[in-house]
């Protein structure tokens, strides 16, 4: 892992986010309120156009979510890659690692009971 004080995190396939300077919380507003504001944007035109308000809602998610896979790919790489780096780096908390150790632990515990299947009887050959 490369500090951060080498400048923007690298893309694997293509260039440096412009977004890699950002912090966490604000890429996720930004990207958010990227794709919001398409929704919105298509929304508000098609029921100015008279469109029926839940097919204007449905063409609208569909177009917004088109239009940001394409178009925003630089920002959803940066977004990606800090969410990533979050999960790897070593700021976790107590509490955390506790809460995971227990579920880890009621996962094993209950494995069993799971994989017996549905309860029915299996005959024997």
């Amino acid at each position: 892992m490369r500090p951060a004080s080498e400048g923007p995190p690298e893309v694997p396939g293509g260039p440096a986010p412009k977004l890699g300077i950002v912090k966490t919380s604000r890429r996720w507003i930004l990207y958010s309120l990227l794709r919001v504001g398409i929704f919105a944007a298509i929304l508000a035109l098609l029921l100015a156009l008279k469109v029926e308000p839940w097919m204007a809602a449905v063409v609208a998610a569909v177009v917004g979510l088109c239009v940001s896979y394409i178009f925003f790919r630089p920002q959803r790489d940066a977004l990606a890659l800090s969410v990533a780096r979050f999960r790897q780096s070593e700021k976790r908390d107590a509490d955390s690692d506790a809460e995971n150790a227990a579920l880890d632990l009621r996962e094993t515990a209950t494995a069993p009971l799971k994989s017996e299947g549905s309860g029915e009887a299996h005959p024997e050959n």
